[in-house]
């Protein structure tokens, strides 16, 4: 007789795309139901239910209008998003007399575009209180465990799914011969660090990769105007978004490296995904995925912006150099960061709740 999967609740603000694949594969071991309330269902095939949960807001603090615990009865392992503006998800592991057990994923410490990662504050008390009570933790990288034991947390408790994204296994590498940036385009994330760098390198070189731009947001015609007044605009070129994953693999597979000064989130992973090294600030915003960046080796790390203008002159002079960082960020990827490795990391957290009478 086939043994029934167990049922898994997993309670997300929204849906997000890049999640799916790793959603699906969760489903292939367990009976996955993930719940949202924030936008609107993805638009693609999922394995996995999906339920929208509606949420109403007291200041910063996020509220389900109907009782999360009384739905959370119908499964065997709850994993919420570990934020504590979320107080229905953080309250589910002090309800008494509970049989369902509580996992709490995120990335364990504070991350914002107002802080430096990893910053201690007033909330990391806040956040280990709320956090005690859940039967696991899940974190995005292996960065807060020390933190967390330092504070009385149990070590068996804590499990890390560190955190990447699917890439098209089916793409093609090309000639490499641009730079590339991928990602919205606000300016906390230094776009015009980058924008000034190149016109700098340029003066110095007129054969220059291109940058290709992929990406929307609030500077987005105002980078379009400055392309135009600064006339590169047969050298860099803004692509708007693409979410379209062979189209995207298309523009990785001829990038000679991917920068982005002041962030660097899971377009690292993706980057690695397809054999591209990434570049950013060590002080760039992080969910901890900058820690998979061996600086020199599968990416570049640089302290200030104006050693980017003599990065970009090496890329140009020295390409084999960064073709050799992008094989191994593909070893590093392929070995230890693909969405199954994340998967297993999930799956330990909920077998050992599973197995925790």
């Amino acid at each position: 007789m086939k043994k029934s999967k167990k049922k898994i609740l997993l309670v997300q603000n929204m849906i997000l795309p890049y999640r799916v694949p790793i959603y699906n594969l969760l489903n292939q071991d367990f009976e996955l139901t993930v719940a949202y309330s924030l936008g609107q269902a993805p638009e693609m095939e999922v394995d996995f239910k999906m339920v929208k949960l509606p949420v109403f807001k007291i200041s910063r603090f996020v509220i389900h209008k109907n009782s999360l615990f009384d739905y959370s009865k119908n499964f065997d392992v709850v994993i919420g998003m570990s934020d504590i503006s979320w107080l229905s998800i953080m309250g589910l592991s002090f309800r008494k007399k509970r049989k369902f057990k509580t996992i709490l994923w995120g990335i364990g410490v504070r991350a914002s575009y107002d802080t430096k990662f990893g910053e201690i504050t007033f909330w990391d008390k806040v956040r280990h209180f709320l956090t005690r009570k859940a039967d696991a933790l899940l974190f995005y990288s292996s960065y807060p465990l020390k933190r967390y034991l330092k504070n009385g947390f149990k070590e068996n408790k804590l499990f890390v799914a560190n955190n990447t994204v699917m890439v098209n296994s089916d793409f093609k590498t090309v000639p490499k011969k641009h730079i590339l940036f991928i990602g919205t385009l606000y300016k906390q994330k230094n776009i015009y660090a980058l924008l000034n760098s190149y016109l700098e390198a340029f003066l110095y070189n007129k054969n220059l990769p291109q940058l290709i731009l992929i990406g929307d947001g609030d500077e987005y015609q105002n980078i379009l105007e400055w392309i135009e007044q600064n006339q590169l605009t047969n050298k860099i070129f803004l692509k708007g978004k693409i979410f379209d994953e062979k189209i995207l693999s298309s523009y990785f597979s001829g990038a000679l490296a991917c920068i982005s000064p002041g962030q660097a989130g899971l377009s690292v992973l993706k980057s690695m995904g397809y054999g591209v090294p990434f570049i950013t600030q060590r002080s760039a915003i992080t969910g901890g995925e900058i820690l998979n960046i061996k600086d020199g080796v599968n990416g570049v790390l640089f302290d200030d912006d104006i050693e980017l203008k003599n990065i970009i002159l090496d890329i140009a002079d020295n390409k084999n150099k960064f073709i050799q960082m992008g094989k191994e960020a593909k070893t590093y990827y392929d070995l230890c960061r693909k969405p199954t490795d994340m998967v297993k990391g999930m799956a330990s957290a909920i077998n050992y709740v599973l197995s925790n009478n």
